[in-house]
Formats: C-alpha cells, sequence, structure tokens
C-alpha cells in the first residue's frame, strides 16, 4: 500500500500515497430555477498513517508550527482525546490487541485517525478490518480555514470500505458527519442545514471514485426528483516541488475564495428568488467521545 523510498539523508524524495487531488466543483440546482456553477479546486489526500513523514520533509507542511499548508487536526471532526479500545473495532481499526494507547502518545495525525474510526463506529461502521484513513480535505492555508465537506475513506489496505463525509455550513460553523458504506447502496436522508435555499425533507445520493489517479465524488439531493447536484471532480498529483507551486500560485488563499464564491452564489441565489429556508440548527452533528470512546454527546434540533 505505501510507496516509501530511500530517505537516507540525500535529497531524494520519498514517495507517497498522500497527493494532491487537482481539478473542479461543478453545482447545479434543477428546482425551482435552474442555477450551476463551476470552480477550479484543490483538495489535498493524505493518508494519515504518512502524515509525520510529510511533516518532517517538507518545509510548507506541519501539524505542529505555522506553515504554508498547516494541518491543523483540531479543525476536523471533534478535539476530544480517544485513546484506542480493546479490540471492540471503536479504535484506531489496527486489530492489534496490544492494550491502549493514551492519546498523549500518538501524535495529532494519529488522533485524528483514531478519531474518525470513533466516529465511523458510532454511526454504525464496522472498523475491525479497517488498517489505513485517507482524508481528502482542505487545510489551513497561511493560517485561515474553511472547508464545505471533508471526506475520510476508511479503507482495508486499498480496499475502500466506508467514506465519512463531515460537511460544515457557514455562517453558522456547525458540523455534520454522513457515514456511506461504500459496499451497499449510497443513500443517506438529509438531516443537518447548509443552504438557506434548500429544504431539510431529502435524501442524498452519492456516487464515489475512490482518490486513485483521478477522483470524482456527485452528491445528489432528491426528493421525487433530482434537484441538486455537486461534483468534486479531480486528477492526482504526486506531492512534489511543482505541485505546490502550483497549488499555492494558483490558489493563494483558497480559504477566502471559497467563502467568497459561496456568499456570491448566495446573492444570485436571493436575486433569482428562490425561496429562503428558516435555519435549523442540530447539535447531533459531531459526536463527542470520552477517554473510552463513549458518545457524550446526545440529539436535539432547534428551529431558528
Amino acid at each position: 500500500m505505501k510507496f516509501l523510498g530511500d530517505n537516507s539523508g540525500n535529497d531524494s524524495h520519498q514517495a507517497f500515497n498522500s497527493a494532491f487531488y487537482i481539478g473542479d466543483v461543478f453545482h447545479k440546482r434543477f428546482q425551482p430555477k435552474v442555477h450551476q456553477f463551476n470552480y477550479p479546486l484543490y483538495m489535498i489526500a493524505l493518508d494519515l498513517d504518512e502524515v509525520d513523514d510529510i511533516d518532517k520533509q517538507y518545509w510548507w507542511f506541519s501539524q505542529t508550527r505555522w506553515s504554508p499548508l498547516q494541518l491543523n487536526c483540531h479543525d476536523y471532526l471533534t478535539s476530544a482525546s480517544i485513546i484506542k479500545s480493546d479490540g471492540d473495532g471503536d479504535g484506531d481499526g489496527d486489530g492489534d490487541g496490544e492494550g491502549a494507547i493514551t492519546s498523549d502518545e500518538l501524535s495529532p495525525s494519529q488522533k485524528l485517525k483514531s478519531t474518525a474510526l470513533a466516529v465511523a463506529s458510532v454511526l454504525g461502521a464496522n472498523c475491525e478490518s479497517v488498517n489505513c484513513v485517507v482524508m481528502l480535505a482542505q487545510m489551513r492555508c497561511f493560517g485561515l480555514y474553511f472547508s464545505p465537506v471533508n471526506f475520510f475513506f476508511l479503507q482495508h489496505d486499498d480496499e475502500a470500505l466506508y467514506l465519512l463525509a463531515e460537511v460544515s455550513n457557514t455562517p453558522w460553523n456547525k458540523k455534520h458527519c454522513y457515514l456511506v458504506d461504500l459496499n451497499k447502496e449510497k443513500f443517506t436522508p438529509k438531516d443537518f442545514h447548509i443552504s438557506p435555499f434548500m429544504n431539510m425533507d431529502m435524501e442524498y445520493r452519492w456516487q464515489i471514485e475512490v482518490p486513485k489517479k483521478n477522483t470524482r465524488i456527485e452528491i445528489e439531493s432528491w426528493r421525487d426528483q433530482r434537484l441538486f447536484k455537486a461534483v468534486f471532480s479531480a486528477e492526482r498529483h504526486e506531492i512534489s516541488p511543482a505541485s505546490i507551486r502550483k497549488v499555492l500560485l494558483n490558489w493563494p488563499m483558497v480559504t477566502l475564495g471559497i467563502l467568497q464564491r459561496i456568499y456570491w452564489q448566495a446573492l444570485k441565489l436571493y436575486v433569482k428568488g428562490i425561496p429562503f429556508v428558516t435555519y435549523i440548527k442540530t447539535s447531533k452533528s459531531a459526536p463527542s467521545f470520552n477517554a473510552s470512546n463513549k458518545i457524550i454527546q446526545g440529539d436535539k434540533h432547534e428551529n431558528l
């Protein structure tokens, strides 16, 4: 699964499964009025078992200090401390039975891996055979962070078993996780308010091409008919000096660009007369855990 080269003090760089995915994001509304847009965008795919090595190798990347691209693991899922469980499938998925590992002994990326597995387990995943978590996400870019959606692929070796999709909204800055079993029909009910121009009573239909040479993640919203479609389609670019130059030159402030486009498109929908939907706040979006991977946050909904 890993493609690691020699790192013996020379100028050569080891190769990684982790990579940039550079492509486009496309949105189209079909009802009540047609509205669509397309923008270039990149995301980074990080094998969370490789992050410590990437951190050591590249000056522009870090998980513990400021850098042009920073993986601040507190930006994702939950900041609760997670420890490895005792073989019940809710821990880090390695199933090696070596006993508990306290969160202080894990690097930030390994804590994030444990958190992803714990959240997926709470949502119904069987993580006993999962030994790899690859996240396709945005990171902090020059200190700024917002990501509409991050994808965590839970894998056994090279086979993706589940997708954990963490969705965020703005300006409320709330999060919700959807679990998609990649070996079953990929339908999930919508239970998190994202756009003030779209109702809640619909379902998501997922079409997922796991990141390899290319990736394509398509989400459609349905209620009797197709209402909305969102697609991220991109091509793999190895982590290299050339790819980081391309990313930083084309998207020097990717976070601000994402937010600007969200609000610009919202203004266009308002001008078109798309009905405004009252925001529904939910606190079931981001489960919190105690040190035994037990969920400690309940569910509640509140109309605002």
